[in-house]
């Protein structure tokens, strides 16, 4: 990672803060304006109408299984870190219904924990090496597991675990340095053991920004792509915390969702995706879901197989939820929502005809093709529910976040099903 993007207005001088790690960075909207010269030439302010619409399930695909509708299972995670608080903060299903979670102890000298479910019952746990900010967690076909982030003092990277043995194996593409000021980052899974990351890193040099591809059994770099000119090109400023999520594609590409600001006012956004294939060279042009004038912020994101990118975005009104196919752009909207604060998870069937969403009580089922909200889903939690995020499941969904009962802050996963 050599070629920097220089620390002008658009980056500041102490605003807007990159992370690898994937937290929040600098406030954007306290960043100086910038100047004529870095804005360039005037960037397309209207949504991609050019560019084939969603225009619903896809024919060959999968059949609906219906809405998420019950909780299977709701299992406390308590257990697995006898005598110490940790919250889970990651997830991933496993193909016989099961999942495997890793929860992170508030003491951070302490390593994190992965631990295996099965049925409604906690199998097994192993000892990770801390992943501190969690940029994803994947499930290969061998049965490991790989956590991505920032790994301590080491850098940026990723860890595999196998959650049987508890041997670990760390690949670092970026070694942490002293001049390192914030970062963020995403990683999505692709076909042939292949892990794509998005770094964003700020340093005393400037800001950078890429695309990496992994191959996972070696930990070999096999392709890496400078993100300057291609953010440039839709954003004044760099993606940084307006990431939105890092995808895979069915071709074996990737696809990058961040919200651009195409005008010298950072708050002034458009949920925009920009894909790439294999080899990570761009793969048609920028697809702009909405028009500026909407105002529109991602606060959630769900893939498909088939490349679809569903996108559940914060209006003056309330939210939306969009979908924009693998090589398509803006089309219709699937579903209006009245509610701004429950749009921060997001799940979606893979017959692209049911919906899931936080809500006070649980989970929210959303048609989306009537655009109607189900009753929601409770979670039996009658004191105070926190769902942390979606995941999906071979049989529905997992939801992890924390309940006041049994106990005060019980790290809870839930297995849902239709």
């Amino acid at each position: 990672m050599t070629r920097w993007r220089r620390p002008a207005a658009a980056v500041l001088a102490g605003g807007l803060l990159l992370v690898l790690a994937g937290c929040p960075v600098g406030d954007p909207d306290r960043s100086p304006e910038p100047s004529a010269a870095d804005l360039g030439p005037a960037r397309p302010t209207d949504p991609s109408t050019d560019l084939p619409p969603y225009t619903g399930p896809p024919a060959d695909g999968p059949p609906s299984t219906g809405p998420l509708a019950r909780v299977r299972a709701a299992v406390d995670l308590t257990p697995a870190t006898p005598g110490t608080f940790a919250r889970v903060v990651a997830a991933v299903a496993t193909p016989d219904g099961g999942a495997h979670a890793l929860l992170s102890p508030a003491d951070r000298a302490l390593p994190q924990t992965l631990v295996t479910l099965r049925g409604d019952a906690i199998a097994g746990t192993v000892p990770l090496p801390r992943v501190d900010d969690v940029w994803g967690m994947h499930l290969l076909d061998d049965g490991t597991v790989v956590v991505t982030g920032r790994l301590a003092d080491e850098g940026y990277g990723l860890r595999v675990v196998d959650p049987v043995s508890g041997a670990v194996r760390t690949t670092v593409v970026l070694s942490a340095g002293d001049d390192v000021r914030a970062s963020t980052g995403g990683s999505a899974l692709g076909a042939r053991s292949r892990l794509h990351l998005f770094l964003s890193v700020t340093t005393d040099a400037g800001i950078r920004e890429a695309l990496l591809a992994v191959d996972l059994p070696s930990g070999r770099v096999l392709a890496e792509r400078d993100l300057d000119e291609d953010v440039a090109a839709v954003s004044a400023y760099p993606v940084g915390d307006q990431l939105a999520d890092l995808l895979p594609r069915p071709s074996g590409g990737v696809t990058l969702v961040f919200d651009a600001s195409p005008t010298e006012i950072p708050e002034d956004r458009i949920p925009t995706i920009v894909r790439y294939d294999a080899e990570l060279q761009p793969a048609g042009p920028p697809a702009r879901a909405t028009d500026l004038a909407e105002g529109a912020e991602t606060q959630s994101v769900a893939g498909a197989a088939d490349g679809t990118v569903f996108l559940l975005a914060a209006v003056d009104e309330g939210s939306w939820l969009l979908a924009v196919p693998d090589g398509g752009g803006a089309g219709p909207l699937l579903a209006q929502l009245d509610d701004r604060v429950y749009g921060y998870a997001l799940v979606v069937e893979p017959g692209q005809v049911w919906a899931g969403l936080p809500s006070p009580v649980g989970l929210r089922p959303v048609d989306l093709t009537t655009g109607e909200a189900q009753r929601p889903v409770g979670f039996g939690c009658f004191r105070k529910l926190d769902v942390r995020a979606l995941y999906p499941a071979a049989t529905g969904a997992l939801a992890i976040g924390e309940c006041d009962s049994p106990r005060e802050d019980t790290q809870v996963l839930w297995f849902l099903e239709p």
